[in-house]
């Protein structure tokens, strides 16, 4: 049949997709719990029962009635849709319960609902919410066959709509492959065995001494703790590193990189953004915010980030002997913390491309697109927040293609450095952050592609978790790596880490199969 070939041709990625993606969100106890799932596609009419999928998934058994559709797909997929009705998500229910109510949640939840609806072509939001929230209360855990069983109502899968949905996925796959593919094709004509006189993989021969700042802006009437990361026993002029972490991330986040930074003679400067880090995160549990972030951080973070360099400039003079150099200042900025630091760079939030790009039918393959609409919160007239001192941005999954236009982002002239994965809905490699790229105007901008890491472990199966901690940990020596050979040269200006700055280098360290890819010229995206 054309439709189960079309099915099985995207190894089940559309539910993977969909499920992987509400596992985060949902609300509500459910009623009647669902029995068959009805899929209908023109005068034709297909019934799954719950139950025979239950008894495949933890039985192996396989019913006549379900064997109508698997005999018409082979027995690895058969395999893989097995193991994926076996996974199970791990899962906060007061999260899952507070992240419904954004505007966030809410959004994703209505699109998903387009597709997995309750009888009469209703949208299933409502049983979407109930089902994901009634799972995850009884376990921790969210799986597909208990969010089957849970789900309010029957369940009528709209046919049409989801096989749009895996040919786009299909798509996104193909293009994506065959970029990756291109660029592995190119760096076989530059391999070559690199001799390498720096050991990057370790630490350094600086000791780190930590302290934490209160730094308080009274004109925003803001308080912003800081941990200052200092090399011991360096008394000349310290380039200094700032870090603008993630939303709801602690400042220990990064101390990891922190540390490795400290060794190779850098201070490094983390603070808290009080509107989006981990303190707001905690009250958003407690229901004091509906919002798990406050849209105003699209400006106060950048402002953060200039009020903390004043107050480095005052304290340097006395308190810290003047071992600062303040006047070359980087910046690595992970997911929003890339936002802001493009904003630090001289990129303007553009609300006539922002309001184009919100009012078109939501992408489920690039989630930040919602993050960056709250940004029309805001009041339009905004006056730059571009900081002269920061002369080099080191971005990891960075988003702002909606927010800032290409003229915009022209405007960043500094040398950047943006780390991207190639598995990432949430800031997707296609839609997102190739077209930032390739606007951007400076001639010292590079793109390092990571194959196979993800943006985060949000979507990681409790039955995946075992080589998370091996995945994590390559991810974070890949950010130590290539944001210290980013740093040496563009912020602390030595002449020894060029050469570090290459394909052949980051082909001698990469570690199969996460293999890493620099670029440092404008993209076309080849669509077959």
């Amino acid at each position: 049949m054309l439709l189960f070939s079309k099915i099985k041709s995207v190894k089940f990625a559309c539910l993977l997709f969909l499920f992987t993606s509400i596992s985060v969100i949902g609300l509500q106890s459910p009623t009647v719990p669902a029995e068959n799932i009805s899929l209908n596609y023109d005068l034709l009419e297909f019934n799954i029962k719950v139950e025979d999928l239950e008894l495949f998934a933890k039985q192996g058994k396989v019913t006549n009635e379900l064997n109508f559709y698997l005999k018409r797909i082979s027995p690895e997929r058969r395999e893989e849709l097995k193991e994926f009705l076996n996974q199970s998500f791990d899962v906060n229910p007061v999260l899952i319960y507070r992240y419904s109510r954004t505007s966030v949640g809410i959004k994703i939840l209505k699109r998903i609902g387009e597709i997995i609806q309750t009888p009469h072509n209703i949208n299933g939001f409502y049983g979407l919410r109930g089902a994901l929230i009634q799972t995850a209360a009884a376990s921790g855990k969210v799986s597909l066959i208990e969010f089957l069983k849970n789900y309010p109502t029957e369940i009528q899968i709209n046919l049409p709509e989801l096989l749009k949905l895996i040919q786009q996925i299909t798509k996104e796959e193909e293009t994506t492959a065959n970029f990756i593919k291109a660029l592995q094709q190119k760096s076989i004509g530059t391999k070559q065995d690199f001799n390498t006189d720096l050991d990057l993989a370790n630490k350094g021969n600086y000791g780190a001494i930590k302290q934490t700042l209160e730094f308080y802006d009274t004109k925003r009437d803001r308080k912003i703790v800081t941990d200052l990361y200092l090399p011991q026993k360096k008394s000349d002029s310290i380039p200094l590193i700032l870090v603008s972490n993630g939303l709801g991330a602690k400042r220990s986040r990064f101390s990891g990189l922190a540390q490795y930074l400290t060794s190779h003679g850098f201070a490094v400067v983390i603070p808290d953004h009080p509107g989006s880090d981990s303190q707001r995160q905690k009250d958003f549990l407690k229901g004091l915010y509906k919002e798990n972030f406050a849209a105003t951080d699209f400006i106060d973070r950048p402002l953060d980030i200039s009020y903390i360099l004043d107050e480095l400039e005052k304290i340097n003079s006395n308190k810290l002997q003047k071992k600062l150099n303040l006047k070359q200042v980087g910046i690595f900025g992970y997911s929003i913390g890339g936002t802001t630091a493009l904003s630090l760079a001289g990129a303007e939030i553009n609300f006539d491309k922002l309001e184009k790009d919100c009012s078109q039918p939501l992408s489920l393959f690039n989630i930040s697109t919602l993050y960056q609409c709250r940004a029309l919160e805001l009041d339009k007239k905004q006056p730059s927040l571009k900081d002269a001192r920061i002369k080099a941005a080191y971005m990891f999954v960075p988003f702002g293609n909606s927010m800032f236009s290409e003229e915009q982002l022209n405007k960043v002239n500094i040398p950047t450095m943006i780390q991207v994965v190639d598995r990432d809905f949430l800031t997707s490699l296609l839609v997102e952050q190739i077209p930032l790229f390739n606007s951007l105007n400076s001639s010292d901008s590079f793109l390092v592609v990571s194959e196979k890491l993800p943006h985060s472990n949000v979507t990681l199966s409790k039955e995946k978790q075992a080589v998370q901690g091996e995945i994590f940990q390559i991810a974070r020596d890949y950010q130590k790596m290539l944001s210290l050979i980013f740093f040496q040269n563009y912020i602390a200006e030595n002449k020894a880490y060029k050469p570090y700055l290459t394909t052949e280098y980051l082909q001698e360290v990469a570690q199969e199969p996460y293999n890493l890819h620099l670029v440092n010229e404008a993209i076309t995206i080849e669509n077959e």
